[in-house]
């Protein structure tokens, strides 16, 4: 397999004299579904956007497929490594396939035409945006953008991804939708994923590995199965959670915060 990994050593930031990460290491093995896990203001998204390159003056060192990042112009940056935000714009000014024509600028001049054209076709057919290609993103539903700018992802052609939430405010349908799209282009494509999500199932049912983050740091790194340790989850959430078992054939456990009666 080649080293489409994602390396982290020593990951530490300081912004406006605040500490926002700390000492955080840990490796996303070639191939591998990663989440990130934890409660809000833990540094999930900061790490991301350090791992893309977005922000800079961390210390430490982060690598993908094998190259140090914060060596690398944008553009071969952007070769290496799609970002998927949380949250998009709804006034750009662009249908979906101009959107993804222009996922393709970090190859020009390297990839052809004949390629430009095979990428950003099979990404509108992984995620189903063919349908509506032609439309305006200003047109599309919460859901249907969040289609396309994984589809912008995948059309990059890079061998790392990473995503911000990529099931916030989708409904069930959608969420749903969305996390068996992710796992498809995990195992069509064979990219390193890094995925930051609040959404704990999701995370025991596709990751490879997972790492939970409090205050700055990840608190634990290893197996999705270390997810069903509620103490743990109590720990990083601050609050207590419960396993669930789900009807219907096999077992599926489901994890939930458990309230408190008053």
């Amino acid at each position: 397999m080649k080293d489409n990994g994602i390396k982290i050593s020593g990951l530490s930031l300081e912004l406006n004299g605040k500490r926002i990460l700390r000492d955080i290491s840990f490796d996303v093995a070639p191939g591998e579904f990663f989440c990130v896990i934890g409660s809000n203001g833990a540094g999930k998204s900061t790490l991301l956007k350090c791992v893309a390159g977005i922000m800079g003056g961390y210390k430490g060192e982060i690598s993908v497929c094998g190259r140090n990042v914060s060596g690398l112009s944008a553009r071969d940056r952007s070769r290496l490594v799609a970002y998927v935000p949380q949250g998009f714009p709804n006034d750009i000014p662009y249908t979906v396939r101009d959107f993804l024509e222009l996922s393709r600028y970090p190859w020009r001049g390297v990839a052809s035409g004949a390629d430009d054209e095979r990428e950003i076709t099979e990404a509108m057919d992984i995620t189903g945006v063919t349908a509506f290609s032609g439309r305006r993103l200003s047109s599309l539903s919460g859901g249907e953008r969040q289609k396309v700018m994984i589809a912008s992802a995948i059309a990059q052609g890079t061998d790392a991804i990473l995503m911000d939430e990529p099931t916030t405010y989708l409904d069930y349908a959608r969420q749903m939708e969305t996390m068996d799209m992710m796992s498809r282009i995990n195992s069509l494509r064979g990219v390193s994923m890094m995925i930051v999500t609040h959404d704990i199932n999701l995370a025991a049912e596709l990751s490879g590995t997972v790492a939970a983050m409090s205050a700055g740091r990840a608190d634990w790194v290893g197996p999705p199965s270390v997810l069903f340790d509620t103490a743990r989850l109590a720990e990083i959430f601050g609050v207590p959670f419960r396993k669930y078992v789900a009807d219907g054939p096999g077992e599926r456990r489901i994890l939930a915060p458990e309230r408190s009666v008053l």
